[in-house]
């Protein structure tokens, strides 16, 4: 294989299942693997844990070396942390705009050994890996421009943690990167999930296009321990948002509690969030971003309505909405007994 500069090199892997590629070889990526938990709900066993994400994407940061002091440049480094230029596939997920859209999602590891892999890392590398989603709240600041006051809010992070990484290609231009990911938009951008609504889904929809949206929160039990985070630290809280039929069949089918299998694509996107200044009352506005899970498809499992539940309620709500304008055309002077319009002529 060949970098875009012309030489020769051949591809780098770092995998359990591949230790003769990489000098760096861990077994499990130095996690504690659990035994599979599961459990009965109704006579039915189910595997509780899962969260798996697959991307094949192009480095867009240079690897940022996060050290236990921030005031001491030699301190040991605790993390390394980079972003990837993705795209999602195009998969029907439900929204009415099905063009490819690029995200950039956050790779962080604090394992000495992919650590070491992440450094040689550079812009254009185009690099496969495997691995899980992780979120962390933390807190977040944002200052008024009034007065100048700065107060703090709870924030949400999310990012990949990597259990096997591939170096695929050195030296892409960001328009052969793009090219490189059209012909791998199957496998660019995909994760897969297992968990715990943490409460019904909230349903809205677009106030332009009138697309259905829904959005949730599950809870999922990590199946591998990471050992440089909090030992507390055992679940993930990603954010679901769904569109389309699936958003309307998330609505009916989840209740809080119910185990859902979501198959999809990371969403990392910008939006504005409004806060009231403590000191003066003053409006705040602050640029924040989100990491979502975009559903290709959703399976109801244990505590959810079965999807013939789902096909019968939405029946009700068809009768009930043709019942609805039926009553209004009539209210509204409609047609008389005679056939002939209410209306004065």
């Amino acid at each position: 294989m060949r970098s875009m500069d012309g030489k020769r090199f051949m591809p780098r892997i770092f995998s359990p299942k591949n230790p003769h590629y990489h000098p760096c070889f861990i077994r499990e990526n130095r996690t504690e693997r659990r035994n599979p938990c599961t459990h009965t709900v109704h006579g039915a066993r189910t595997m509780a844990r899962h969260n798996e994400v697959t991307l094949y994407g192009q480095v867009s940061s240079e690897p940022l070396l996060l050290r236990e002091s921030s005031q001491d440049p030699n301190s040991r480094i605790c993390r390394v942390l980079s972003s990837f230029t993705v795209i999602r596939g195009i998969r029907d997920f439900g929204a009415k705009d099905q063009r490819m859209r690029l995200d950039e999602v956050v790779v962080m590891s604090g394992n000495e050994k992919i650590m070491d892999f992440m450094k040689e890392w550079h812009l254009g590398d185009i690099v496969s890996l495997r691995g899980t989603l992780i979120t962390n709240d933390y807190n977040k600041s944002c200052t008024c421009a009034e007065c100048g006051h700065t107060q703090l809010y709870k924030g949400y992070s999310a990012y990949v943690y990597p259990i096997y990484v591939r170096l695929v290609a050195q030296g892409y231009t960001p328009e052969q990167g793009l090219a490189e990911l059209r012909r791998n938009a199957e496998i660019s951008n995909r994760i897969t999930v297992i968990g715990k609504a943490c409460s019904k889904p909230a349903f809205h929809r677009h106030e332009k296009s009138g697309t259905p949206i829904s959005s949730y929160i599950i809870d999922i039990e990590r199946k591998y321990r990471v050992k440089e985070d909090l030992d507390s630290n055992r679940h993930d809280f990603p954010a679901i948002k769904s569109y389309g039929g699936i958003a309307e069949n998330d609505y009916l089918a989840i209740e809080e509690g119910g185990l859902v299998f979501v198959d999809g694509q990371l969403q990392v996107r910008n939006y504005t969030r409004t806060f009231i200044c403590e000191n003066c009352g003053a409006e705040i506005q602050k640029l924040d971003n989100v990491t979502e899970i975009v559903p290709y498809s959703t399976e109801y499992l244990t505590g959810c309505h079965s999807m013939a539940d789902v096909m019968a309620l939405r029946e009700q709500i068809k009768e009930q909405q043709e019942f609805q304008a039926t009553q209004e055309m009539f209210a509204g002077g409609g047609y008389g007994a005679d056939g002939e319009s209410g209306e004065d002529s």
